[in-house]
C-alpha cells in the first residue's frame, strides 16, 4: 500500500526476487487491495493498515502485540497472507519468515495451511562480522554481487547487524583474489546493509605504534577519516583495547574522543564500543578502564564482552 517507502519496497523485492530464483514465477505488485478470489501477499505495517479489510485487522489485533522489529502474519480465507510488520524492518523479517515456510517447486508456491504467526527478536543485536581481508580465506575472493546475496540471506534468517573491517586490520594490507581495493568494497559494503535497512558496525583496532605524539596520532585520525568518509552508513565502531592495541586505559579513551570528533563529522549518531581486551589486565587495568566507562562520555556506545 506504501509505493514511496523503499525500505517495505525492498522486502517485496526480496520476496519477489527469491521465490522467482526457485519457481521461475516473477509475481507482480499491485498497490490496491486484490478483489477477494484473487491470491495474493500483502506487505504493510501494521499501524498503517488503513486499505486492508476490517476482518483482518481485526484478527491481527487478536495476536500478540509485537516490538521493534517484530511481524505478524495471518492467512485469510486461503487467498490473501498479510505480512504486517511493527515496523519496516519487521515487514522484512517476516518476508525472510515466510521465505524459510515456503515450499517452492516447480511453478508453485505452497504456504503451511492456517499460517498465523505473532514474533518479536529475543535479542536487540543480531549480528555477523564479514572483513574484506586475506586472513578470512573466503570473503577476500567475493565480489558485490556475493556480498548482497549472503548478506540477503543473514536477513532472511533475522540479522539486524553487520560487521565491516577497515582496509588496514590483517598482516596482508590485500590479496590476490579481491576483485576491489578494500576501500572501495567496504564502502559497497556500507551501501548493501543501508538498502537493507541493517545497521553497519566497524571493528577498528588500533594499529599504530604510538597514540600519545601529536604526529602520530594526526596520520591515524586522517586515515580513520578517510574511511568514515567514504561510508553511506555507520552506526558503532567497535575498539578492542587489545588483540591489537594494547592501551592503557587513560590512553585508550582520550585517544577514542578524538576518534569520536571525526567519526561525528561523516556519522553524527554513531556511538563507540569497548572491550576491555587486553592480555594480563590486572586490578590498576580494570579500575582505570571502569573509571573511564563511568564517566558516560556522549560517544560511548557499550562494552562488549
Amino acid at each position: 500500500p506504501e509505493k514511496k517507502n523503499s525500505h517495505l519496497q525492498k522486502a517485496v523485492q526480496v520476496l519477489q526476487e527469491e521465490i522467482s530464483k526457485r519457481t521461475g514465477l516473477y509475481l507482480p505488485v499491485k498497490y490496491k487491495q486484490p478483489e477477494d478470489h484473487r491470491k495474493a501477499i500483502t506487505i504493510c505495517i501494521e499501524g498503517r493498515m488503513v486499505n486492508v479489510p476490517e476482518k483482518i485487522r481485526a484478527a491481527m489485533q487478536n495476536l500478540p502485540e509485537t516490538g521493534k522489529e517484530g511481524f505478524k502474519i495471518i492467512m485469510n480465507n486461503d487467498n490473501t497472507l498479510i505480512i504486517a510488520g511493527h515496523d519496516e524492518a519487521g515487514a522484512l523479517y517476516g518476508a525472510g519468515w515466510l521465505l524459510r515456510k515456503m515450499e517452492m517447486n516447480g511453478k508453485r508456491i505452497l504456504i503451511p495451511a492456517g499460517t498465523s504467526i505473532s514474533s518479536t527478536p529475543a535479542y536487540p543485536i543480531r549480528g555477523h562480522q564479514m572483513g574484506y581481508r586475506p586472513k578470512t580465506n573466503a570473503y577476500d575472493a567475493w565480489g558485490i554481487e556475493q556480498f548482497d546475496s549472503y548478506i540477503r540471506d543473514l536477513v532472511i534468517f533475522g540479522a539486524n547487524s553487520i560487521e565491516i573491517m577497515p582496509p588496514r586490520t590483517d598482516d596482508d594490507f590485500r590479496s590476490i583474489h579481491m576483485k576491489l581495493p578494500a576501500i572501495e568494497m567496504i564502502a559497497q559494503q556500507s551501501r548493501i546493509c543501508k538498502e537493507y535497512g541493517l545497521n553497519v558496525w566497524m571493528w577498528y583496532p588500533n594499529m599504530g605504534s604510538d597514540y600519545t605524539s601529536h604526529d602520530s596520532i594526526k596520520k591515524e585520525l586522517e586515515e580513520r577519516e578517510k574511511v568514515f568518509s567514504v561510508l553511506p552508513r555507520l552506526d558503532a565502531l567497535f575498539v578492542p583495547a587489545g588483540d591489537p592495541g594494547e592501551l592503557d586505559p587513560d590512553v585508550l579513551f582520550g585517544w577514542l574522543g578524538k576518534v569520536a570528533t571525526v567519526l561525528h563529522k561523516y556519522h553524527p549518531e554513531a556511538k563507540i564500543w569497548v572491550s576491555p581486551q587486553a592480555f594480563k589486565p590486572g586490578k590498576e587495568w580494570y579500575s582505570a578502564f571502569y573509571k573511564n566507562v563511568n564517566k558516560q562520555y556522549d560517544w560511548f556506545g557499550g562494552i562488549v564482552y
